[in-house]
């Protein structure tokens, strides 16, 4: 995979909500690290919210690797990997 082909995505997680929010920014890195500088500002309002820059060929493989993020109550890891 070249670097023309890798995705961006700003992902942040609500532990309190169970709640991930996803952004994609394509391949425009400048653009998600704009975007990732100006939600660790606003974020600083809610220290419990969590926001990472993440990049990979697809959402679904940052699904598989930062479980994590998306892991919702009543969905279980297994199944995570399953998708």
């Amino acid at each position: 995979m070249s670097p023309d082909e890798i995705r961006h995505f700003l992902i942040t997680l609500d532990p309190e909500m169970d709640e991930t929010r996803v952004e994609e920014f394509g391949t425009d890195y400048s653009a998600a690290l704009a975007a990732y500088a100006e939600a660790e500002r606003a974020n600083g309002i809610n220290p419990k919210l969590n926001t990472v820059l993440i990049s990979a060929d697809s959402l679904a493989t940052i699904k598989r690797t930062h479980s994590s993020y998306f892991r919702k109550r009543d969905v279980s890891f297994k199944e995570l990997l399953e998708h």
